[in-house]
């Protein structure tokens, strides 16, 4: 297994001076097996990840893009990957299942006037739709893929790819597990802590599956959007802070957690402050590291 990261950012891109090391483009990590290539969300490093894939002799062509969910900065860079422009290419897109609307269906409405002045049928390459769940188990050729829900507006999925060789967990967006429940609804967020035992229960029983989904991993990528003072300012917004993320890392046994979806204000420096903070205080042997756009995992980095 062989990960590739994109894009690094969270709720929408960015470019200055500030962010040139950890990158500015929105979340999107290429996986590499011997028979795969599966990309996970599409935000606007996907662009850049079609462009290498074009630049490639003998560029796989088939292709598997999982989806954690539809908000604007994971799906941005779908519209810009040439590879579905391309006749030759199979897409397998997987994403949860709604009760608003399809996964084809909002993808197709992304890609529509007014949006955009196209259409899905405008495409050329084979696109194949498959909705799935918290708890989906499956297999893209040699790579087994597991599946969580996490703790975010409208609902989200965590994702877990293991081969023989190493295991990937991938949690871009999530709130913590003991203030906001989120579901379907919008939260009218009223200043406090949620006092719901069954919705503690319900936060309890998630934490519990985002852990046994990230159990013994050679690399979790964690949402890390926030600092605990501004998660403090801003807990109905569905993301988390790097002390939960080593918390969730440590508990589940996580051999390296890469910190993930930077907020899109947050420098260079700060990142490397925010990891500096963490790493001291993690409990060997835990790792602790920024992701930015080119970082390369492999399984000879995690041992």
């Amino acid at each position: 297994m062989r990960v590739r990261i994109w894009g690094t950012r969270g709720s929408y891109p960015v470019a200055h001076r500030s962010v040139l090391r950890y990158g500015g483009n929105t979340t999107c990590v290429e996986v590499r097996t011997t028979n795969r290539c599966i990309m996970l969300d599409a935000g606007t490093g996907l662009r850049m990840l079609g462009d290498a894939l074009a630049a490639e002799p003998a560029p796989p062509r088939q292709l598997d893009l999982l989806m954690t969910h539809t908000h604007w900065d994971h799906i941005i860079g779908f519209p810009f990957f040439q590879p579905i422009y391309q006749p030759e290419y199979r897409i397998d897109i997987f994403g949860m299942a709604r009760t608003q609307s399809t996964l084809r269906t909002t993808l197709a409405n992304a890609l529509t006037d007014p949006l955009l002045p196209m259409s899905l049928e405008d495409l050329r390459a084979e696109l194949h739709f498959h909705e799935i769940d918290q708890g989906s188990c499956f297999k893209l050729g040699s790579v087994q893929v597991s599946t969580a829900r996490t703790n975010h507006p409208y609902r989200a999925l965590a994702y877990r790819l293991e081969t023989e060789a190493a295991s990937l967990v991938f949690i871009p967006d999530t709130g913590p597990f003991h203030t906001v429940l989120f579901g379907d609804e919008r939260i009218n967020w009223r200043g406090r802590p949620t006092d719901s035992d069954a919705e503690l229960q319900e936060l309890a029983a998630m934490r519990e599956e985002i852990i046994e989904l990230a159990r013994d991993a050679d690399w979790m990528l964690y949402d890390a959007q926030f600092t605990d003072a501004e998660y403090a300012q801003f807990p109905h917004w569905g993301h988390s802070t790097a002390s939960q993320a080593r918390e969730i890392a440590e508990a589940a046994g996580v051999r390296e957690l890469v910190l993930f979806h930077h907020d899109p204000h947050r420098s260079d420096d700060e990142v490397d402050q925010i990891v500096a903070e963490q790493s001291a205080l993690a409990r060997p042997p835990l790792v602790i590291r920024a992701a930015f756009e080119g970082m390369v995992l492999d399984k000879e980095e995690a041992l």
